[in-house]
């Protein structure tokens, strides 16, 4: 049943009314470290949600799978229980898709890609020799001394059209998915981390990574090795460009166009490398 964990010093400060409303839930937990609780609460849901899962045995010998009949599936192909495969989807050798996947009409599956449980493919989709989708995310708590590890289990949503290059990687959310939008374009070497969501019709050039919780509108397009923070807002239509760094937490509205590190305003930034670059040579000249 849907609960609270509430920062203990918060809830102390809470209005009685307010504080009335809350505790109405069937359960509530003060705790005087969110981020640690959370860790730790993340493990018996994990244990939870993948003890029956097996990953052993091939869900066509198990008689769990939903293949249309006009799949072509190649040779040394892993398929797990509870599986469903679209009609004319197409996966090459090597290709590892665990269990509990579904996978859309007209997708194809270049050799040695790993699909990750819990993750929901749409049509006509493309993905590349090397992704993986739906790994663990990046998340630990330091506590006393030692990295926790936050355990995933959100899986990944991944909508119609999207084409993901060789060596990518999508890891899968903490309690809730990742979300790649409809007609998505990421190319070869390109992370995306836990939580993001990406809107329609994004940009990802190689290299660029996005860390976790990150939200990029509709149209978002990220140069070369461009690198957008934890928790930060892109805008729809935004532009970073090549090698520029947002910061965590950043928020750019609708249409901007960013470079440099930290990044802000495209023109802003060339007007300052070409100020520091015209300081130079007067310094080289004396």
């Amino acid at each position: 049943k849907l609960g609270l964990i509430v920062d203990e010093k918060f809830y102390s400060m809470m209005s009685t009314e307010f504080k009335i409303e809350v505790d109405k839930l069937p359960w509530i937990v003060t705790s005087p470290n969110i981020a640690l609780s959370l860790t730790l609460l993340s493990k018996p849901f994990y244990d939870l949600k993948m003890k029956d899962i097996n990953t052993q045995v091939d869900g066509r010998q198990m008689g769990t799978t939903e293949i249309d009949p006009t799949a072509r599936i190649s040779q040394n192909v892993f398929i797990g229980e509870n599986v469903k495969i679209g009609a004319n989807v197409e996966i090459l050798p090597g290709s590892v898709i665990l269990p509990h996947v579904t996978i859309g009409d007209n997708c194809k599956i270049y050799s040695n890609v790993t699909i990750y449980p819990f993750t929901t493919i749409g049509k006509n989709c493309r993905f590349h020799s090397g992704v993986v989708i739906g790994s663990d995310g990046f998340g630990y708590t330091f506590h006393q001394g030692a990295h926790l590890k936050i355990w995933h289990m959100g899986g990944v949503i991944i909508h119609d059209g999207v084409e993901v290059g060789s060596n990518s990687s999508i890891d899968m959310g903490t309690f809730s998915p990742t979300v790649i939008g409809p007609g998505c374009i990421i190319d070869n070497l390109v992370q995306i981390a836990h939580n993001v969501k990406l809107g329609r019709g994004c940009v990802l050039c190689g290299q660029s990574g996005i860390a976790g919780s990150a939200i990029l509108e509709d149209y978002v397009v990220l140069g070369g090795r461009a690198a957008i923070g934890p928790d930060s807002h892109i805008g729809m239509g935004t532009q970073v460009a090549g090698g520029a760094k947002v910061n965590e937490n950043a928020i750019w509205p609708a249409g901007s166009k960013l470079g440099g590190h930290p990044a802000r305003d495209l023109k802003e930034w060339m007007k300052g490398f070409a100020y520091v670059r015209k300081m130079s040579l007067n310094e080289s000249k004396k």
